[in-house]
């Protein structure tokens, strides 16, 4: 979590703009987060919730555009018409932006959310505006019509923003601070009564909000810790198959251009597997195997580059993918993970193993332009590796020229017909 919120400080830091813009998107900031930090996706999916729902946006609009009609119709007075003409513009614009911005999310595109939060204050500043200037006219039917409308619109504007907090705590207080000051200083006879009322009501729907905003982050949560399980390995922490294919997709889709089949952005593709590791859960029993699997990662993790995927398919397999990667830097990093596994583990007390790891590569799209293409061709190499004597890196281009690439159906690690590879079995 403060990973997260390091690097989207970081970010700031990094966007274009002076101090007095940094000062606004700070503000910003703090204004649609919650009372502590959460993770950047969190927080971005909690301030979608708020600002995409158009519904209860677009009852709100017509509410408060009927509210300033009919004080407009009442009473006839320039502030009146004024606030009828404010209410049109900016909760027109508000329609327009959420609109835009839901189009933008659901492209995959990330939606401007500063507009829509500007535009919200200024209507609500509107509305308040006129609800002041309805119990200052001494018209007891606007005075009433406001203060129904402004109850309900707390409401909406608790459920609407559960996801932000403060967002919503604000403009709860611009929507019903004025009334109640208003309210407070009328001559009319008991109608501090509601002045007085108004602002304890405010404070009882934002507590509802907090409690609100409580369930939606433990569901938040909940998801974002379900979406791991579901793609990572329980053991060893490391994205597992349906991460890796979800990765390998990506990695195919930029491959080729927008428009026709021109390549681009070519990706190395590592597959991986332990030598000796029978021996470990032979000699040690299978919580010695887990363990060394867990050091295994962790070397692997510290191996490679930060945008690289390192997933474990099963067993003492696992995938590595290398994007935008030339072939001396990936045969560095190969060289690197076998040193890396090639020292000693704890296994015990006063207990240690040695293992080693053979690797095969294959790149994109010289050696496949599919995920089971690719992982055919890193199988194949991973083959000419063990038979090489393991503990080796071998390239799909160098064990094609050593005339040794078995063929689809022949399993790495024992070079015998009949299986289908490890590597290629969960790509369908």
């Amino acid at each position: 979590m403060q990973d997260d919120s390091k690097r989207l400080e970081a970010r700031e830091r990094a966007r274009p703009g002076g101090r007095p813009a940094r000062a606004v998107r700070s503000a910003i900031a703090w204004v649609v987060t919650g009372p502590h930090r959460q993770p950047a996706e969190i927080e971005g999916a909690l301030l979608r919730q708020s600002l995409t729902k158009a519904r209860p946006l677009v009852i709100s609009v017509l509410s408060s555009s009927l509210m300033a009609l009919i004080a407009a119709l009442m009473t006839g007075a320039p502030w009146a018409y004024g606030w009828f003409s404010a209410e049109l513009l900016i909760g027109g614009l508000r329609l327009w932006l959420t609109g835009r911005l839901a189009k933008a999310e659901a492209l995959g595109r990330r939606g401007n959310t500063s507009a829509p939060i500007f535009a919200g204050f200024a209507a609500f500043t509107a509305l308040s505006t006129g609800s002041y200037l309805c119990v200052a006219s001494g018209e007891w039917p606007l005075i009433v019509m406001a203060g129904i409308g402004i109850a309900s619109l707390v409401g909406a504007v608790s459920s609407r923003n559960a996801g932000t907090p403060r967002y919503g705590f604000l403009l709860i207080c611009i929507l019903t601070l004025p009334f109640a000051v208003a309210a407070l200083r009328s001559p009319l006879p008991f109608l501090f009564v509601v002045g007085i009322q108004l602002p304890l009501y405010a404070s009882g729907v934002i507590f509802v909000m907090l409690e609100n905003y409580k369930v939606l982050l433990h569901l938040h949560h909940s998801e974002r810790e379900n979406r791991r399980l579901a793609q990572h390995d329980l053991l060893t922490g490391l994205p597992n198959r349906a991460l890796n294919l979800q990765r390998f997709d990506e990695l195919l889709a930029s491959l080729r251009g927008a428009r026709g089949n021109r390549m681009r952005r070519p990706f190395t593709v590592f597959c991986l597997d332990l030598d000796g590791f029978k021996d470990v859960n032979d000699r040690f029993g299978h919580a010695a195997g887990d363990a060394v699997l867990v050091a295994v990662a962790t070397r692997l993790r510290e191996s490679v580059r930060e945008l690289d995927l390192v997933s474990r398919i099963g067993g003492d397999e696992f995938v590595i993918l290398l994007p935008g990667i030339s072939p001396e830097e990936a045969s560095a990093i190969a060289e690197r993970i076998i040193a890396a596994v090639a020292a000693p583990f704890e296994v015990g007390a006063q207990a240690t193993v040695a293992i080693g790891i053979s690797i095969g590569a294959a790149s994109a799209p010289a050696d496949g332009e599919t995920a089971d293409a690719l992982l055919r061709s890193a199988d194949r190499a991973l083959y000419e590796a063990k038979i090489r004597g393991k503990n080796l890196f071998v390239t799909y281009r160098a064990a094609s020229a050593a005339g040794l690439v078995p063929e689809p159906g022949v399993d790495s690690s024992t070079g015998t017909f009949g299986e289908q590879s490890r590597y290629l079995d969960w790509t369908g």
